[in-house]
């Protein structure tokens, strides 16, 4: 019941990354992402997910973007701590081990959320010089 689209940039995006674990971190935000519409989905809303690619300068965004019920402010720094999971059964593992692996490739993963709205995050790493 999720829709998911793609919005790649025009302009070549290269980064110098491992990429089963960047593929891995990425799996992790598109799965919590669709975890957290599934009940939305099943009511017959609308729940879109977007992944969004494009170079910034030096800089490669990646952002995994949902329609999702969105993550109050108070809990968007406490979500990337070990064990915390706003999901029943959930372990709690999947964003901080997001965020330690694009940490380890020199970059940051940043959310910003609004209630009723969704969610976004942001993986954004250096680019390759060429």
């Amino acid at each position: 019941g999720v829709v998911m689209r793609s919005d790649l940039s025009d302009q070549p995006s290269m980064a110098s990354v491992d990429e089963g674990m960047l593929k891995q971190a990425i799996l992790n935000l598109m799965l919590n992402a669709v975890q957290a519409m599934t009940p939305q989905a099943e009511s017959g809303e609308s729940a879109e997910l977007i992944l969004r690619v494009e170079r910034m300068d030096d800089r490669v965004h990646i952002q995994v973007v949902d329609t999702g019920p969105g993550i109050p402010v108070e809990k968007q720094e406490e979500i990337f701590h070990p064990y915390v999971s706003g999901r029943k059964g959930g372990t709690g593992l999947g964003l901080p081990t997001a965020r330690r692996i694009i940490e380890e490739h020199g970059g940051r993963l940043q959310v910003e959320s609004e209630l009723g709205q969704g969610t976004a995050f942001t993986i954004d790493l250096p680019a390759d010089p060429a």
